[in-house]
């Protein structure tokens, strides 16, 4: 290992966010995909053949949810795949930020002009944990398996 990474200026904690931030988006990804595999059999295999990216997955997510016969669950699901598709956005915008220079001379993300600042990472962070609850807990109860969850065509 050649330590050319320790050439970036780093500081600790804002990596560290970033860093937190890039998992707690995964497994919310995840169990976004998880849950759009239990209404969609075999969804999990379109993933790498089909190069689906997140806002492939919340597309999907929502339009499975949206097609649940079952009213009560459709009005209970629906807001979790919104909310995935706004912290989707989120997402890109942090993890395709633009790298610069703090004020104080530390590297940062920007979005737009806007530095992410720790505080930002750690809600987005936030966020993306609370919805993958809200997820995991449908995955795991109305969307358990074997899933019997009906949906319109």
């Amino acid at each position: 290992m050649s330590d050319d990474r320790l050439r970036v200026p780093q500081d600790p904690d804002y990596f560290h966010a970033i860093g937190l931030a890039a998992v707690a988006f995964a497994r919310l990804e995840w169990d976004a995909v998880w849950c759009c595999h239990r209404l969609q059999n075999d969804y999990i295999q379109t993933i790498e053949a089909k190069r689906k990216t997140a806002g492939n997955i919340a597309r999907d997510l929502g339009c499975l949810f949206l097609r649940i016969s079952d009213q009560s669950l459709r009005a209970k699901a629906v807001p979790f795949a919104d909310e995935f598709k706004l912290i989707v956005t989120d997402r890109n915008a942090l993890m395709h930020g633009k790298p610069g220079t703090g004020s104080h001379g530390e590297q940062r993300l920007f979005r737009q002009g806007d530095e992410w600042t720790t505080i930002d990472i750690n809600d987005f962070s936030d966020r993306c944990v609370r919805a993958g609850g809200r997820l995991n807990a449908l995955l795991y109860n109305e969307l358990a398996e074997p899933c019997t969850v009906a949906l319109n065509s």
